[in-house]
């Protein structure tokens, strides 16, 4: 039988959410109201619309709201994420409906859909409010949503504050069982790898999967569209969150607010004005152009055509689209020519203009709001990757706290700052200050946040204060070592020589010719690898590097089974079953330098995976490299933000 293309397999993870969402909803009665939380509206379009939902017993929809009042039917279905102030919020309304009328306990008319998954704390949570038996939860976790060419995402924003700030890593199976999913349309990667602890513990619970569920479901070959398969950890690279983008759509994300796939083009309340304290000096002056941008190259393909590009060279592109449509003369046309046109190529070509002049009002808005600031930002965040003149980076992120605050924007200069070069104990309490000044000491939790997440380094207070006054400016005369960040990013080769930034092929255009994602690098480095000894190599300085699939089937010849290394495990063993330190092979690989025969990859295709979200510009770099290689490479993560939406979910 023919393989049919990976993008109609993709299509059809849409039907096993319906088919989910149908499971749950007819155990919930045969009239119901929907009541939805308004972040999961556009997530929910995507998986069913309207007509699906009312042929499915939903006869009203209504959006959350705490002081909801009475619906047009008794039996209420609530569809919330999986976020504990909102369940708690869910079952505050429920509990005063049944105050004002008792009988409704008796009727079994409430149910919560949670996304992506009902927790054991939620059983306990509503035993305490007595609405136990009265109240049925349901799990659903809906399949990877196709946002883009190549890109697909769970649409779970909540996440990243779950797994790094409150560092509760309860949802982590969610995304284990997505993966599972998604290899039962897809096929199983030869080829698995993992960087962070989160990702290692997701390849661990997802060889339980394997091992408990449907085992025979699964083909026994490898995928026939994919490669290899890596997850990263968000944490082990902020640097690429926390710059500012140079491309097209990774501007639009800085600027507009993005709702799975969905821009909204307010030039008047931009996430940059929102942010900024309000003096009440700005001029609104005339109405609000509005508009919304699919950012998806199937429905707009001059979105395809220019989202990846630096954005100096958009407007140049857009122009010259914009010429060739002032060229379509249908003046000189026949009458028979013009009913052909209009019946053919009319709805095209006005669909055209339409999406021409918002991604012009879309330029336009950030030349306005970014022009000023952009070249010294730049080259601030260049010298910080580099760790260059670190007194002119901090009076520049001081100047910025002082003069142009931004409630998300500034404290990601902040962090950058602290990772790239670190902050003094001085430095540190300035900047802290100024921030609580700004917007209110109400926010001094943020920074306890922003170290727990591990992006901002809290420098210790000086317990010893020495007199060196005597030794003159001694310490501007040493040399300027590296710190942790540029040993790891030059090991890798993240910082691109002069060369290299000159070079349209690197992937480090997308921040200005001075940085590489690391999911480029572990991209380009596993579709160019021979063997899996080599590609190590190149990976050497990854000290959370582990592997997987066939690479870990072979080792498993001879090795105890899952029960066996859960009876004889032992306290503060980590239980490896999943993955694999690759500092464990280098005996092996030895006498066998391509232990699984994974290598080179076949097919040439990679799904990459991060913890955490995954911005555009990350996309881009990734799309650069598989020109380079004349390869595949999948983007997936539990949500698509900016660097302020990384900062704003943090705090």
């Amino acid at each position: 039988m023919e393989n049919p293309p990976l993008s109609l397999k993709l299509s059809s993870l849409c039907l096993i959410s319906q088919c989910k969402l149908d499971s749950i909803l007819s155990l919930c009665g045969d009239k119901k109201d929907l009541i939805i939380d308004p972040s999961l509206i556009k997530p929910m379009e995507r998986v069913c619309g309207v007509n699906w939902l009312r042929q499915h017993g939903i006869d009203k929809i209504y959006k959350m709201d705490p002081n909801l009042g009475n619906t047009a039917n008794t039996n209420r279905v609530y569809f919330i994420p999986s976020c504990i102030h909102k369940y708690k919020c869910v079952l505050d309304q429920i509990a005063s409906l049944i105050n004002l009328n008792s009988s409704l306990a008796e009727l079994n008319c409430f149910h919560i859909i949670i996304v992506p998954k009902v927790l054991t704390i939620y059983d306990s949570i509503l035993e305490s409010k007595g609405l136990y038996n009265i109240v049925k939860l349901h799990t659903f976790t809906w399949e990877f949503m196709m946002l883009d060419n190549q890109l697909l995402s769970l649409e779970l924003p909540f996440l990243f504050k779950q797994l790094y700030v409150e560092q509760n890593h309860s949802l982590l199976s969610s995304i284990s069982m997505s993966l599972w999913s998604l290899f039962h349309v897809t096929g199983k990667p030869k080829a698995v790898f993992s960087i962070g602890k989160l990702s290692a513990s997701v390849l661990d619970m997802l060889e339980i999967y394997n091992e408990t569920y449907a085992r025979g479901f699964l083909e026994k070959e490898s995928s026939k569209d994919i490669g290899a398969l890596v997850i990263v950890d968000r944490n082990q690279d902020y640097a690429s969150s926390l710059l500012t983008p140079a491309t097209y759509s990774g501007l639009l994300s800085e600027l507009f607010t993005v709702n799975c796939g969905n821009l909204d083009l307010n030039v008047k309340e931009t996430k940059l004005k929102k942010g900024k304290l309000d003096f009440g000096f700005e001029d609104e002056g005339g109405p609000s152009k509005h508009a919304v941008i699919m950012l998806d190259s199937s429905i707009d393909n001059l979105y395809g055509e220019i989202k990846h590009r630096h954005f100096s060279e958009v407007l140049s592109v857009l122009s010259s689209k914009a010429k060739l449509l002032k060229n379509e003369d249908i003046k000189a046309l026949g009458i028979q020519e013009i009913k052909h046109f209009v019946a053919t190529k009319l709805q095209q070509i006005t669909l055209f203009k339409q999406n021409l002049v918002n991604h012009v009002l879309a330029c336009e808005t950030i030349i306005s709001e970014m022009s000023n600031k952009y070249e010294n930002l730049k080259l601030a965040e260049t010298e910080m990757l580099n760790n260059k003149n670190k007194k002119s980076n901090f009076q520049f992120v001081d100047e910025n706290f002082g003069t142009d605050i931004h409630i998300y924007n500034s404290l990601r200069l902040m962090c950058l700052l602290s990772l790239t070069q670190s902050l003094t104990y001085d430095e540190y309490n300035t900047l802290v200050t100024k921030y609580l000044l700004a917007f209110g000491y109400k926010y001094l939790y943020v920074f306890n946040n922003l170290i727990n997440a591990g992006l901002l380094v809290q420098p210790s207070s000086p317990k010893l204060s020495l007199n060196i006054s005597n030794l003159g400016n001694l310490s501007d005369r040493l040399p300027k070592w590296q710190n942790e960040f540029q040993s790891n990013a030059n090991k890798l080769k993240q910082l691109p020589s002069q060369a290299d930034k000159d070079s349209k092929s690197s992937p480090s255009y997308v921040f200005n010719g001075s940085y590489i994602p690391l999911i480029a690098v572990l991209c380009q480095a596993m579709l160019t690898s021979e063997t899996l000894a080599e590609l190590i190599m190149k990976l050497s300085s990854l000290s959370e590097l582990r592997v997987g699939g066939k690479i870990l089937d072979k080792l498993k010849v001879g090795m105890e089974t899952l029960n066996e290394k859960l009876s004889n495990l032992k306290l503060q063993n980590d239980l490896e079953f999943g993955c694999k330190d690759v500092k464990g092979l280098a005996k092996l690989l030895k006498s066998d330098p391509n232990i699984g025969n994974c290598f080179p990859l076949k097919p040439k295709s990679v799904l990459v995976y991060v913890i955490g979200g995954v911005n555009y510009a990350e996309i881009a770099a990734c799309d650069v490299i598989q020109t380079i290689t004349g390869s595949k490479i999948y983007v997936t993560s539990d949500c698509v933000h900016s660097g302020a939406e990384m900062i704003g979910s943090a705090t």
